[in-house]
């Protein structure tokens, strides 16, 4: 049971455009996030986005470690790179 700081009371009514709604849809499916977990995500934490330079570092150090074992373990330099690539999708 949920301690009563952790149980949900409030109700937000929202009005927003058909685009932006459907354009949330598709980011909480995206996430397997239903709509209102997504919105109470992005609004609460959305001070805990990463930033475009991190992003930049993140790939240069993929792109780093997948050359480093091109040669000798191109499985693993396989995976680096879908991994990364899932990383990328996750955060459109």
């Amino acid at each position: 049971m949920k301690s009563p700081e952790e149980k949900k009371t409030r109700r937000v009514p929202t009005r927003m455009t058909q685009a932006q709604y459907d354009a949330i849809c598709r980011k909480a499916k995206d996430r397997n996030m239903s709509v209102s977990a997504f919105v109470v995500e992005a609004a609460a934490h959305s001070d805990n986005k990463i930033k475009i330079p991190q992003l930049i570092r993140i790939q240069n150090l993929a792109n780093l470690a997948a050359d480093a074992c091109e040669e000798s373990d191109p499985q693993t330099a396989a995976e680096i790179q879908r991994e990364v690539n899932a990383i990328w999708s996750s955060l459109k």
